[in-house]
């Protein structure tokens, strides 16, 4: 169940490149104020139904901040504020128009599998504070 001001990131719990990514904001987030859900799980798919995606085109990380998703470069941009401190130097790609990063975005999401590898299952080891993960 998510409340309110809960952060939680949705991304795909085997692609070597999602689980590289979430290792890596596991460790700066340093106030533990992220959640995070495989899309493959019951969270992630209640998610993806309720936006009309389909179930299987886990080809974008979303990001969840109260009733707000956020999609794409869109969203990693998101985290990253949210997260803050040196982190917040990559903000300035945002400048970039949201068409020309969402392009960049979609090129390495349509080959993540063949450039990072795929995941036997989603490893939620990472996580180490109780409720950090939502399944």
């Amino acid at each position: 169940m998510i409340e309110k001001n809960e952060f939680v990131v949705y991304y795909d719990g085997i692609c070597g490149l999602c689980d590289f990514f979430v290792n890596l904001i596991v460790k700066i987030d340093s106030k533990e104020i992220l959640k995070f859900s495989s899309l493959q799980g019951e969270s992630g798919q209640k998610l993806l139904n309720d936006l009309k995606y389909d179930s299987n085109e886990l080809n974008t990380v979303l990001f969840r901040t109260n009733d707000q998703v956020y999609t794409k470069s869109t969203a990693v941009f998101r985290i990253i504020k949210t997260i803050g401190g040196f982190w917040n130097v990559f903000l300035i790609l945002n400048l970039l128009p949201i068409s020309f990063t969402d392009f960049i975005y979609k090129k390495i999401a349509k080959n993540r599998y063949k450039l990072f590898g795929k995941l036997e299952q989603c490893d939620i080891s990472k996580f180490n504070k109780p409720g950090q993960f939502i399944d």
